[in-house]
This record gives C-alpha cells, sequence and structure tokens, in this order.
C-alpha cells in the first residue's frame, strides 16, 4: 500500500474536530513493550499507538486505513507486525519504523489474523484458514513471503507464540466446545498442557521459559493464570479481580510485566499482588457527532399489484415488537388493512396455517446479488423470507421491475449508492463510503448533505464512519468491548455522541448452527453447499442496549438469501436476545431506512410482506429458516412453489 500522508487521523483528525481530546482509556485494547524496553505499541480505536515505556505521550504510528489490532514488536525493535480488520476479513501487515513502509503480508483469500514473530526476526506464525478445515498454524519467511502449515489438528489453532529461544511454541487449540493450551517442544509432539470446558486465551512466555502465563475464562469474567513447565505442569493463579483485556502479558524481562485491562496499560512484578497504571495520553479530535435525525421515506412504487384478498390465521403473530396469540390479518391487495381476533371478509380467501408463526418479511440491508437467471434467482431468496434488500448492483433498475410481477416474483430491491454517486442517484435510500481513503472536509462536507437531505449513510469501515459521523458502521465484530461488556473512554467518546447503527457482517464459516443451515430444505434443493470462509476467529459479543443492531449480509460471502440466516445465527451467537435479532432483520433496518410504517411490522397500512415458519423465533431464532410461506405484497408462495419456481421444475 502506497503511504498517505497523515492517514490514520482519518478517525478523529484535527480538520475533522473542534476542540482537542486527549484518551487516556481505551477498550480491549493490546499492548506489547518493545524489545529494548524502551517503548510500548499499543492499538487504540483502530490505530496504531507508540509511546514511552514510562507511560505519557502516545503518537500514531503508520498510515493504515484499516483499523489496527494485536501490534507485535519485531525483534529488532525497528519494525512492527500487525493485524487489519476489514469487511472482507483480517490481512496482516508490516510497518517500518525507521522509513514508515507499511506492506501487505496476506495474499490469499482467507483470513490470516494474531501474527507473532519468531525469535530470528525472519518469520513469523499465523492463524489462518487457507486449506478450509478449520483455523491452523502457519509459518511465513519474510523475505521470501512462502508459508507452510505448522498444525493440521481438528478444529481451531489460535494465539501462537514462540518461546525465547525460538525453540518451543505454545497455542489454543478449540475443538468441539473445549479449548487446550498446547505446547510444542522442539523435535517433540504436540502436548496437552491444560484442557478447559471454558475458553482459554492470550498464551505468553517468560523469557526464561519457565512458565507461560494466560487467560482463563470463568463465571463471567477472565482471570489471568500461569502453568509452570514442571511434569507434570502445574497451573497457578497470577492476578485476579480485573477486566482482563484478550491480549498476551508482554514480558519487559523475568521479573517484570505488562498487561492491559480497566481500560489502562498496566505494569506489574512477577511476585507482586499490586499492578502499576501507566498512564498515557493519545491526542484525538472529537468523533463526529451524530444527530437523531429525520430519515426520508423512500417511495416504494407498486408494480403489477394483486387484486386478491386473504384472512391468514395462524397460530401466532410477532408484530414487530412482540407476539400476538390468535389473531388474524385481513389482506387486501398489497396492504394489511387489518389485525384482530376471528376477523371475517365473504370476499377474502382464508389461509389456515395452523401452529405456525408470522413474522414480518425479513430485509437484508447491506447484501449481494450473485449472477444467475434473474427469472429464477427471485425465487431463491424469497424461499429464504428475504422479501426486501438493499444492494449497491449495478444492475437493480432492471431487476427491480422483474421481481415485482407474479410470474417472476422475488424481494422488493432498494438501491445503495456510492458516496461518489450519491447526488446523481436520487433514488438511493442509503448511501456507503468506503476506505479507500483519508477523510477530509469535504468528504465531511458531502456526509452532511445527504444527512440533511434525510439519506441515512453507512461507512464500509467503522473508525472512519465514526470520524465522519456516519448513521450505519459495516462491521459489528470490530466495534469492541471489553470481555466484562464495558466501554472505556474511547468508545464512550465515539458512540456517546450520537444514535449508533451497527450492520452486521458477523456470519463466517464458524458461526454456531451453519451447519444445520446447510442442511435445510432450501439450500439442499438449491444446491448450496459451501460454508464459506472463515473470517473471525471467535464470535464477538454484543451488547444491544447501547447500540442499534440491523443485518447486512454482504460481507459473510455466502449464497444470497441463506447469508441473511446466517447472519441471525451469528447474531445470536453474539449474545443478542432472540427478539433484537428478529427486529435486526424487521423492525430495525425498516426504521433505519424510514421505512417504518412500510415494512418491518404486522399492522394495518403496511405493505403484506408475511414470513410463516414453523417455531419460535423469538425463543430460537434459528427456526426463522423453518419457512413454510412467504407473502410479498400481498401474493402468497408457498415454500414449494418457491423452490419449483427456483429450480425449473
Amino acid at each position: 500500500m502506497a503511504r498517505r500522508a497523515a492517514a490514520l487521523v482519518f478517525l478523529l483528525a484535527s480538520q475533522l474536530a473542534q476542540p482537542q481530546v486527549f484518551l487516556s482509556q481505551g477498550t480491549n485494547i493490546a499492548a506489547q513493550v518493545s524489545p529494548t524496553g524502551e517503548r510500548i505499541a499499543m492499538d487504540l480505536l483502530g490505530s496504531l499507538w507508540v509511546l514511552p515505556a514510562t507511560g505519557g505521550q502516545a503518537a500514531i504510528a503508520g498510515d493504515s486505513l484499516l483499523p489496527v489490532r494485536f501490534p507485535r514488536w519485531a525483534p529488532d525493535g525497528q519494525a512492527i507486525l500487525y493485524q487489519a480488520s476489514s469487511p472482507a476479513g483480517t490481512t496482516l501487515w508490516l510497518l517500518r519504523l525507521d522509513t514508515q513502509e507499511i506492506r501487505s503480508l496476506s495474499t490469499t483469500v482467507f483470513s490470516d489474523q494474531q501474527g507473532s514473530w519468531h525469535p530470528d526476526g525472519t518469520r513469523i506464525v499465523f492463524s489462518s484458514e487457507r486449506h478450509g478445515r478449520g483455523l491452523d498454524l502457519w509459518e511465513m519467511d519474510l523475505q521470501t513471503g512462502l508459508s507452510w502449515r505448522l498444525t493440521h489438528h481438528p478444529g481451531d489453532e489460535t494465539e501462537a507464540a514462540w518461546s525465547a529461544n525460538g525453540r518451543h511454541l505454545v497455542y489454543v487449540r478449540r475443538f468441539q466446545g473445549q479449548w487446550s493450551l498446547m505446547l510444542r517442544r522442539h523435535g517433540a509432539p504436540d502436548e496437552e498442557l491444560l484442557y478447559s470446558d471454558t475458553p482459554l486465551s492470550s498464551p505468553a512466555w517468560r523469557p526464561d521459559g519457565s512458565l507461560i502465563t494466560f487467560l482463563r475464562h470463568q463465571r463471567d469474567r477472565y482471570l489471568m493464570r500461569m502453568v509452570i513447565l514442571a511434569d507434570p505442569p502445574l497451573e497457578m493463579p497470577l492476578a485476579d479481580g480485573e477486566d482482563f483485556f484478550l491480549a498476551p502479558a508482554s514480558w519487559i524481562d523475568r521479573h517484570n510485566f505488562i498487561y492491559t485491562a480497566d481500560g489502562m496499560i498496566k505494569s506489574r512484578a512477577f511476585d507482586s499482588r499490586e499492578a502499576r497504571q501507566l498512564h498515557f495520553r493519545a491526542p484525538v479530535g472529537r468523533a463526529g457527532d451524530r444527530q437523531a435525525r429525520a430519515v426520508r421515506r423512500p417511495a416504494l412504487p407498486l408494480r403489477d399489484p394483486p387484486e386478491s384478498k386473504f384472512i391468514v390465521r395462524s397460530g401466532r403473530v410477532f408484530d414487530g415488537w412482540r407476539y400476538r396469540e390468535g389473531v388474524d390479518i385481513l389482506v387486501d391487495g398489497p396492504r394489511i388493512v387489518a389485525v384482530g381476533h376471528d376477523l371475517r371478509d365473504t370476499d377474502a380467501v382464508v389461509l389456515e396455517l395452523g401452529n405456525v408463526t408470522i413474522l414480518p418479511g425479513y430485509i437484508d440491508i447491506y447484501a449481494s446479488i450473485p449472477d444467475g437467471d434473474l427469472a429464477t434467482l427471485g425465487a431463491r431468496l424469497l424461499a429464504y423470507g428475504v422479501t426486501t434488500l438493499v444492494s449497491d448492483a449495478d444492475s437493480l433498475p432492471a431487476e427491480a421491475a422483474l421481481w415485482d410481477s407474479e410470474a417472476t416474483p422475488g424481494p422488493r430491491l432498494l438501491r445503495a449508492a456510492d458516496m461518489g454517486q450519491a447526488a446523481a442517484d436520487i433514488d438511493a435510500v442509503l448511501v456507503t463510503v468506503g476506505s479507500g481513503g483519508a477523510a477530509n472536509a469535504g468528504q465531511r462536507d458531502a456526509v452532511r448533505k445527504l444527512q440533511s437531505r434525510g439519506i441515512p449513510v453507512l461507512a464500509r469501515n467503522w473508525a472512519l464512519g465514526l470520524g465522519l459521523g456516519a448513521d450505519l458502521l459495516l462491521g459489528a465484530d470490530t466495534l469492541p468491548s471489553s470481555p466484562g461488556g464495558k466501554r472505556y473512554q474511547d468508545l464512550l467518546l465515539a458512540t456517546g455522541s450520537g444514535p449508533l447503527t451497527l450492520v452486521s457482517g458477523l456470519a463466517d464459516a464458524g458461526t454456531p448452527g451453519l451447519t444445520q443451515l446447510f442442511n435445510s430444505r432450501q439450500a439442499q434443493e438449491l444446491g448450496h453447499r459451501s460454508p464459506g470462509k472463515r473470517r473471525i476467529a471467535g464470535a464477538p459479543r454484543l451488547f444491544g442496549q447501547d447500540s442499534t443492531i440491523v443485518a447486512g449480509s454482504k460481507p459473510n460471502g455466502l449464497p444470497a438469501g441463506l447469508a441473511l440466516h446466517a447472519e441471525i445465527l451469528a447474531l445470536g451467537a453474539a449474545g443478542l436476545p432472540g427478539i433484537q435479532v428478529m427486529q435486526a432483520v424487521g423492525r430495525a433496518p425498516a426504521t433505519t431506512l424510514g421505512l417504518q410504517d412500510e415494512l418491518g411490522t404486522v399492522t394495518p397500512g403496511a405493505l403484506a410482506d408475511l414470513v410463516m415458519v414453523t417455531g419460535d423465533p423469538l425463543e430460537a431464532p434459528q427456526t426463522a429458516s423453518n419457512i413454510v410461506g412467504v407473502m410479498r405484497n400481498g401474493r402468497f408462495f408457498s415454500l414449494s412453489g418457491l423452490l419449483e419456481r427456483a429450480t425449473g421444475r
């Protein structure tokens, strides 16, 4: 990547903000002391910073435009290895401090993550799913770029670290809900040091090789522990009572180390029960203020509306807010005209669905439209209950008209325009801004003009989006909270400046329940086989009370339609309660787009977009794929009928 002067100031650059602000806390930050013991590298709010080892003023290092995590000093202290995140996954980068040159070390389509140096300075070890069978450990020669695989175990191998003499390797293995701390001694087979049914994380070697520090999850918190390399290995407590961040301890010498917890960088002597805070000051500008703005209500043209009338009866209806038991839905043409008990209309066809749950049609707020036969593609998407889809595909206008007909049904298609095209694209319901350049005053003005017209702005890079004051940020996995669910001064500053909406983009090949989703009737009959690629080492924890969460499937790269259900699974795995998960594909995106009276709800006056499923999606979100029928603009389609259309039978 070519250098871009002062590009890392894109988040809170002084030209974008007024008063200077100094951060003295970070959320889930990682820090490492340099080999000489003179400096510390840390990640803070998506940027890479360097400060004195005793604390004090921090300065941004490098020009990365992508959110930065896990800095690791080269053994000679002249370079820093780090991990960068984007919607496509994670990549490893190398910053030379003397020349400020930055180069990518990742050349494959699979995510590379959690890089660490070999003590000889010529190699790195990292985790990657390059063979598609879980995360393995790989090693790379930096001069040639050649890589080779170090582990072949079932499950995931992550967080590798070499001993100071370069002879032994420690790493974390996760397999079938169990974690192990593994050791590979020079010339010996791998051995299991510890075994746990709760997460183990962040191993680090003491310089003399006598023990390894790590974090153990216990009763909704992490403890700092150590395993003494005796025969047999002996686990002992090291520190407790802190909000430990998921980053390895960094040893200064065999007696002293630093670590991150409670929003701080801390220093501790090995034999001490007390830690000392290393105070830092990171100069930033204030993040762009976001205000609760009125969103323009987009026009939803009703092409070829139906003239039919239905009374839909089922066991219960989720109207977008709550369950309503035993109510009927009267649909006249494309709209819902009444919701209540024992509705009657002599002109209506009665659909008796029995013990079925009815939900608002699913909305994918940021989606891909795959290539293929458009006449059948719409039915493929409807078979997954996706009745509204927002995309930046160039061919959207033609498809929008095609899928409104009864002969070739499909979702309602809405356009997302790129920032550069937004002025000319008056039909866009959403404008996206990417990470192709540093934020500037002109970009900020463009965002404000769009927002003044009631058009929401989605940033494909959350750090850039915070600086621009965007309404939506893509990549909920990259907006962190601590393991204890806390946000410290950095994120309180960033997210406390107004309403914040996160677009999910969480699902990948490791999402719990994805195998069962690929075994669903839709996936089997539509030939959806590939589980995609691994982008995220583990499911992040989301705390919905702090933000609005909406589902967007484009980043996960899975087949359209199925991809939205993968996001439903990922949101559940990230800790959201079922009602918020289902609102993330209904009420929340509809409100974000200014369509809360039209979509995402089962109320009189709304468009008749309904999904009928067996099961209880609020209790078990995975049942959202148990679809028996879909109604779009008042036209009813059984799942069997949609699959017949989609497969051309």
